[in-house]
């Protein structure tokens, strides 16, 4: 059996002289014999068993074995790619956001051989740090949940830089007056951004009281981008889950709450159109139409946002098509330029192109032409028409439900387009073609043979 031992050590606030916690510190690979030979048992568990040591409860045994294995068998910390494998390990579990974060910064902690990490989140405008998960204690300087000034933190330098920031020794790369030096004392500090949909939500950042004897490493560097990347990810997924929880809670109160007293009207003024000809009552008709309408499109769009399990072979050319039968187009025409064939839900693809097709003819004019066709340089498909465009002020929020540019629009089509585009894994971007009006890219796609 092979034990792996981790010799724990004391982290110490050197500007108080007090010992914060125990932190990860060195790994040895051990040989059972030789742990038997210590009077040390470990239970049979397998070939591989792991073992934690305080060095301030048994120095003498941890010290004898941190000198016999770097005299004879080559003592090692955890190495880039052990740290990487953990790391992606540590991702792919099933545990809560927090439990992930916290696994990472240790890990981040030990490979970049810092005092402690955190998970910041940032607001510029109200000039706020607080702190989402750290390695500190509760007790410690920065713990969990605290919120300080952004100003007197490095961390605003990550964000104003948008990148990631290396500091080994602060005073000595001519930051000793800067206000989180002044605030801290902190000698040492890596910071990475930390971006949820294109935006900075905060940063990834790791500390020490002491400076380091030599810069951060590029490996260190791309470690703690790592991490970032991996908790911007785990973000980015959560927030989809809030976002379709709500969609769900919403669609059970339109299918529950308004869709039986919209039957009952739409009964009332069916039995009244009957026994009487008023034009007030074919008004209200219309609108009980027009609110059942919004009903089918705010439940489409909750399923629209669901996973995907099953997809299928599917060709562009046909699908678009077949969308266009069902899509009232007046004199407005169709387009294929480019077909291919790729892995999609049908019935969901059906969705996103005919809301694509009705925007453009009800925001371009009866005679549209719209194009359709595979990309050229990224696998995926596009749909454009020669309107009139969107605006450069509305292009950030034309896939949000409720936005609508049409007085009579409630604003959903776009925002089913989004969640059918999500639900796949897809991308979509909102650009202008050459010849004016608006192109929609869907990219990512899984794409098996353009023709």
């Amino acid at each position: 059996m092979i034990i792996v031992l981790e010799i724990l050590f004391p982290t110490v606030d050197q500007r108080r002289g007090e010992i914060r916690g125990l932190g990860r510190g060195w790994r040895v690979l051990w040989a059972r014999p030789l742990w038997v030979l210590l009077g040390r048992t470990v239970q049979d568990t397998g070939p591989c068993a792991e073992v934690s040591l305080d060095v301030a409860a048994d120095p003498t045994c941890c010290f004898f074995i941190l000198w016999l294995s770097r005299t004879f068998m080559g003592s090692s910390r955890l190495t880039a790619v052990q740290a990487s494998k953990e790391l992606y390990e540590v991702m792919a579990t099933d545990l809560s956001f927090d439990e992930k974060a916290e696994r990472a910064l240790d890990l981040g902690k030990e490979y970049l051989n810092a005092d402690n990490g955190h998970i910041a989140k940032i607001d510029q405008q109200a000039e706020y740090w607080k702190a989402t998960s750290s390695t500190d204690p509760p007790d410690g300087e920065f713990p969990t949940g605290l919120r300080i000034n952004l100003s007197t933190t490095y961390c605003r330098l990550t964000v104003e830089r948008g990148d990631s920031i290396a500091l080994h020794d602060v005073p000595n790369q001519g930051l000793e007056t800067d206000p989180a030096f002044e605030a801290h004392g902190i000698h040492c500090y890596h910071g990475t951004p930390l971006r949820v949909d294109q935006d900075i939500y905060g940063t990834v950042c790791f500390v020490a009281d002491a400076p380091r004897d030599h810069p951060f490493t590029d490996d260190e560097t791309l470690f703690a981008e790592l991490i970032s990347h991996a908790l911007e990810h785990e973000l980015q997924r959560n927030q989809l889950l809030d976002r379709v929880d709500r969609l769900d809670q919403f669609a059970s109160v339109v299918s529950h709450d308004l869709r039986n007293p919209l039957n009952v009207a739409q009964g009332r003024l069916s039995i009244a159109s009957e026994e009487t000809n008023n034009e007030h009552i074919e008004i209200a008709m219309d609108a009980t139409e027009r609110m059942e309408g919004i009903i089918a499109d705010v439940l489409s769009m909750t399923r629209q946002g669901q996973n995907i399990e099953e997809t299928e072979r599917v060709h562009l050319s046909s699908t678009a098509e077949a969308c266009w039968q069902s899509v009232e187009t007046d004199d407005a025409e169709l387009l294929i330029e480019v077909d291919m064939l790729f892995q999609a839900d049908p019935s969901r693809l059906r969705q996103l192109l005919e809301n694509l097709f009705r925007n453009a003819v009800e925001h371009s004019g009866e005679d549209v032409l719209i194009r359709v066709g595979a990309l050229s340089e990224k696998e995926g498909f596009y749909v454009e028409d020669n309107g009139p465009g969107v605006s450069d002020s509305e292009q950030e929020n034309v896939f949000e439900a409720g936005f609508s540019t049409d007085d009579d629009g409630i604003g959903l089509g776009l925002s089913i387009v989004d969640a059918v585009v999500s639900a796949h894994g897809w991308m979509i971007q909102l650009t202008e073609p050459v010849t004016g009006g608006a192109r929609f890219e869907i990219s990512n796609v899984v794409t098996v043979l353009n023709s």
